[in-house]
């Protein structure tokens, strides 16, 4: 994309643009990152985590101490992937706005939050815009950042259902319906590399990232221990999502979307970029601060609830079960005499079944040695073998037709 500027260090340029060009201009930075990807080399793929041959771990170079990597490295690591797939990994994709801010490093909740003195804190997003279910906020980078701006993508995936619910549903109810989603479970992306090197490895084994691109080599020297889970420019905005003022915004599209006659992921008509003016009035939202305590503890509240519903279909199958085996054990108890008259009906039952089989061939045996006296006949008196054959076709199908 040619019409787009950059700076002398080769990036784009990212302020002063509509959101439309803000869209377009991180789509192009994501195609030439893509380009990029393709030339790497020496990564952790999960094919080298797995067979740890000795060449391919030394071809992998050294950790930020200096040393080579090891086996016992290696298997560290798919330990650590093995959790994080059974932390987050659940039977749909997306982590609630809870769990994400509960599980992100402190570090990124204070620069989410701006509550540091290295000028690596954040303070400014807009809401630009929603791409069918995904709002596309603009996240001014940090003051210490080489790059301007950052593009953070939210994906609601309760969105589907929520915009089915809303039809019909008065105003209050309405707003609790988007209140809930937002909160709910959503899938995020960002173009930073904190994102890209730390926590899109993560978020592809949790299902929570937005894909294209899934990210399946580990991030061994960024991230080895697989802690946190976003970076702060999407801990931000979503925070900001959870405000009054944007939540308003989401609802206005999802009534505009429910009343749409076109297909519901036309990209043409689900795509909305929001004036300068709205996106001003937008701005106001001052939901911004991180509680990352209360978040903990709304996710620890979810999780129990969870655990007694687990415990609570734990104790019905623990019933069903004892049923079960009592319904077995009555089954089982039968009488002698109910088995020798099973026994006996069965042997009834299998000479029934010889003496039909019997007969059977009786009448088969019968019908080719009528067939061919037919034949032979029909033969002496001077037809052909196949005329004879057919002769007896013919005579059978009238005897049928009678």
């Amino acid at each position: 994309m040619a019409d787009f500027q950059k700076d002398q260090s080769g990036r784009y340029i990212t302020t002063g643009l509509s959101p439309r060009q803000f869209d377009r201009v991180f789509d192009a930075i994501h195609q030439d990152r893509q380009k990029r990807r393709r030339r790497k080399a020496r990564q952790l793929t999960p094919a080298v985590l797995k067979n740890k041959s000795l060449d391919e771990i030394l071809k992998l170079g050294k950790k930020q101490v200096g040393t080579f990597f090891t086996k016992d490295d290696l298997k560290g690591f798919e330990q650590n992937r093995k959790t994080v797939r059974k932390q987050f990994t659940g039977t749909q994709p997306g982590i609630t706005h809870a769990q994400l801010v509960a599980h992100s490093r402190s570090i990124d909740v204070k620069r989410a939050n701006n509550k540091v003195d290295d000028g690596s804190g954040i303070s400014n997003a807009a809401f630009k815009g929603i791409r069918q279910n995904i709002a596309l906020i603009d996240v001014t980078a940090s003051q210490r950042s080489v790059h301007n701006n950052h593009r953070v993508e939210i994906r609601f995936e309760e969105w589907d259902q929520a915009m089915d619910d809303a039809a019909g549903n008065n105003v209050a109810a309405q707003q609790r319906l988007v209140k809930n989603m937002v909160k709910g479970r959503v899938s995020v992306n960002c173009d930073c590399g904190r994102y890209q090197y730390w926590y899109r490895y993560i978020a592809t084994a949790g299902n929570f990232t937005i894909a294209p691109p899934k990210e399946f080599v580990y991030p061994k020297l960024k991230n080895p221990q697989l802690e946190g889970v976003a970076c702060k420019h999407i801990i931000h905005a979503l925070t900001r999502m959870q405000g009054a003022g944007w939540q308003s915004r989401v609802l206005m599209t999802l009534r505009k979307n429910a009343q749409g006659e076109h297909y519901g992921d036309d990209p043409k008509k689900t795509t909305e970029y929001f004036s300068d003016e709205e996106i001003k009035r937008l701005n106001r939202n001052r939901k911004s601060q991180i509680d990352q305590r209360a978040a903990r503890a709304e996710f620890d509240r979810y999780q129990s609830r969870l655990d007694a519903l687990a415990g609570k279909l734990k104790a019905v199958d623990k019933q069903q079960l004892a049923t079960t085996r009592k319904q077995l054990i009555k089954a089982r108890t039968v009488t002698q005499r109910e088995q020798a008259r099973r026994e006996a009906a069965q042997k009834k039952l299998s000479q029934a079944r010889a003496e039909r089989d019997a007969l059977k061939q009786q009448l088969a045996d019968t019908l080719k040695m009528q067939k061919q006296v037919f034949i032979d006949a029909q033969v002496m008196a001077g037809k052909t073998p196949e005329e004879a054959r057919r002769a007896y076709a013919d005579h059978v199908k009238n005897k049928l037709g009678k």
